[in-house]
């Protein structure tokens, strides 16, 4: 943790650590409205209630801020360390544990946690990446395997308890290490069942851990619900289906993975890496556990000792998960695109070395009784922590930053491409009065550049946009108010406004300010949908598009029933209380539609108008957001709107959790009944 040791500036100018540091504080905040769980953030992308933790992480944030509560009240990001020594510590001493379960040696187990706490994955996750639910992640996945292995090896109630929360702890963490933590594990058991099959196997034994696994599945199901249902129509999902992992491996060249220092993938001007600090690789602890133990096993005569015997099935297994998660991590040839579009998910090849460090380090316990046998000592402990400390050394990078904590809590955003993954991104199908038109492609995936959009709002040039077409009796005008940068115009230019190929308007760019009315013409009586784009004829300085900054970008002349009531207006009749948005609308004759100050996400809202609930709330687009709209008769109206995510799947969730209360009492109250029994006889 010494790259973070400063308490005022926040290490990394870029990765993702102040990010995570705006949600630590934004938890704080959502925690003193009442959520339970853990769903919006507060002040994301303006205050709309965007559902960053519901679709991207919960625990680590609400851990964190609870730390920032009551522990840091100052300072979150204090708090932010605090959760990562945590984790840091929890996944340490549970590779501990299973490591001192698979060889009955204490200073082996050490030397495991250790190496696990310091693999250079783990530090380029909190030092350079600044994967800050990656990392906790990474954490937690010791404590899911070490209990699956106990359900297994006992079947025993508590164990299956555990298990179940902390799979449930990891799909709220991180949904990535969920998925391929799930596979692996599966292949570590497939290899335990294959090599135990004849001798210590019954399908009896695989009960517990399924079920387990099932029940920390129905306890996460609010959380998991909505990733499998809602997010196919989220901006992460257009992410994941056209980054292939195979076009990330450039990140992990082999020589790079077996460096034994920390270098940059590839060569720069300045020899640093395009993220500060982000050289992944294997680790040559990790690298000589696995080296000493596939010698032992596959190149010297047999001579694993006896009390190894027993557990050597799960050495096996580890060695076949440490090699299939390098040569993914690696990723030589494209076997993604013939794998399904699901497992995109992990979107970087190099998270496979997740599965690199725990198998990793449960063979560095394996190694150093393989080598040492019974001759390990304190010595040995020490010289041994001295060694990784030593070779984990090059992957912890010089502090690097300007951010002071002061400065980020005066606006404590996630930004960038985690503020528009969770965007809900659904097609348009019927044109609105004073409604924003779209400033990207329907295409755009997050990013810095469309980041830039969000905040800058550049009128989109060159790109035809598909609308549908408008309703009989309606006389579309396009309005247009922007900022022109003259001083980048070369000589002259002129704006010009294509309607399906046809230049409706063009105006000459000789003021700052751009004010301009364009009628649409009629539609042919077969046209569904027009296109519109924007031309800007002449030349700029840098060479760049003209960056037109959009004002107001809308349509008018439209029907009282397509006409809204904007948010630009709703807005000041709102106010937050608690987790509810709370307005006053006043709907009048001229337009019909409320677009609320909430962002949009089906069967996800509950809004209730004058006290009943509404069941047609509906997505209406403000640039390239989409917020809830209601279609409401002329009248006062008081609306309230809160974000509660799936009913169905937290219902299925709160019944999960008193089921597992239940097991968790019953037997409880039983014996304390009997033993009452027995003293009355």
């Amino acid at each position: 943790m010494a790259p973070m040791a400063s308490s005022k500036i926040i290490n990394g100018n870029f990765n993702d650590t102040a990010s995570h540091v705006g949600y630590i504080a934004q938890a704080r905040t959502a925690i003193i409205e009442g959520q339970f769980p853990l769903r919006v953030a507060p002040i994301e992308d303006n205050s709309w209630r965007y559902p960053g933790f519901q679709f991207y992480s919960q625990l680590p944030y609400f851990i964190g801020g609870w730390f920032y509560k009551l522990v840091t009240p100052t300072n979150p990001y204090e708090a932010y360390k605090l959760v990562i020594i945590l984790a840091l510590t929890l996944g340490a001493f549970y590779i501990y544990r299973l490591s001192f379960q698979l060889t009955q040696s204490r200073i082996a187990a050490v030397l495991a946690g250790i190496a696990y706490m310091s693999a250079p994955y783990f530090l380029n996750n909190i030092h350079a990446r600044g994967a800050f639910t990656e990392a906790i992640a990474q954490g937690i996945l010791p404590i899911v395997l070490y209990y699956v292995i106990q359900c297994y090896l006992t079947g025993k109630r508590r164990y299956l308890i555990i298990s179940a929360i902390s799979w449930f702890c990891l799909a709220v963490t991180h949904i990535i290490t969920f998925v391929y933590g799930t596979l692996f594990i599966a292949l570590l058991a497939l290899i335990v069942v294959i090599q135990t099959r004849k001798t210590d196997f019954t399908f009896s034994r695989l009960l517990p851990p399924l079920q387990s696994y099932g029940l920390g599945w129905l306890l996460g199901f609010y959380f998991l619900a909505p990733v499998v249902f809602i997010s196919p129509y989220l901006s992460i999902r257009k992410q994941i289906d056209v980054i292939n992992p195979f076009h990330t491996n450039t990140y992990t060249p082999l020589a790079n993975l077996l460096s034994p220092t920390s270098l940059p993938p590839e060569p720069s001007e300045t020899g640093l890496a395009a993220t500060y600090g982000l050289h992944p690789a294997v680790g040559w602890i990790l690298l000589a556990a696995w080296g000493v133990v596939m010698y032992y096993n596959y190149v010297s005569p047999p001579c694993v000792p006896p009390k190894l015997q027993q557990t050597r099935p799960y050495m096996l297994g580890l060695l076949w998960v440490f090699g299939v998660a390098l040569f993914l991590t690696w990723s030589p040839i494209d076997i993604w695109s013939i794998l399904p579009r699901k497992l995109w998910v992990t979107q970087f090849t190099f998270r496979f070395l997740t599965h690199v460090m725990w198998a990793g380090a449960l063979l560095t316990a394996y190694a150093t009784v393989l080598i040492f046998r019974r001759r390990l000592d304190r010595r040995h402990l020490i010289i041994g922590i001295l060694v990784i400390v030593l070779a984990s050394r090059p992957w912890l990078p010089a502090p690097k930053g300007t951010l002071t904590v002061d400065k980020l809590l005066e606006e404590p955003l996630f930004r960038y491409s985690g503020a528009l993954d969770y965007l809900y991104r659904p097609p348009i199908r019927t044109l609105y009065g004073k409604a924003e038109l779209p400033l990207l492609h329907p295409d755009w995936i997050p990013g810095y550049s469309t980041w830039n959009t969000f905040v800058n709002h550049p009128l989109i040039l060159d790109a035809e946009l598909r609308y549908p077409a408008w309703e009989e009796g309606e006389k579309p005008v396009l309005l247009i108010e922007g900022e022109v940068p003259l001083d980048n115009i070369v000589d002259t230019a002129t704006l010009e406004v294509h309607f399906d190929e046809q230049v409706i308007g063009s105006f000459p760019l000789v003021s700052r300010e751009l004010t301009e009315i364009v009628p649409f013409p009629p539609l042919p009586e077969s046209s569904n949908d027009f296109g519109l784009k924007f031309v800007v004829q002449g030349g700029t300085r840098d060479g760049q598009p003209l960056n037109i900054r959009v004002k107001k970008l809308s349509l008018d002349g439209m029907l009282p029933k397509h006409t809204l009531i904007p948010v630009t207006e709703t807005e000041d009749n709102c106010q937050q209380q608690g987790v509810t948005t709370v307005c006053k609308i006043t709907v009048t004759e001229e337009a019909n539609i409320v677009q609320l100050p909430v962002l949009y996400y089906p069967d996800m809202l509950k809004v209730r108008v004058n006290g009943k609930t509404s069941k047609r709330p509906f997505a209406v687009h403000y640039r390239d957001y989409n917020l809830t709209g209601l279609d409401l008769e002329p009248g006062t109206y008081d609306i309230h709107a809160t974000f509660h995510g799936l009913g169905w799947a937290n219902w299925i969730s709160g019944l999960a959790w008193l089921g597992l209360i239940s097991m968790m009492i019953l037997p409880n109250f039983v014996r304390s009944k009997d033993k009452g029994d027995r003293r009355q006889w």
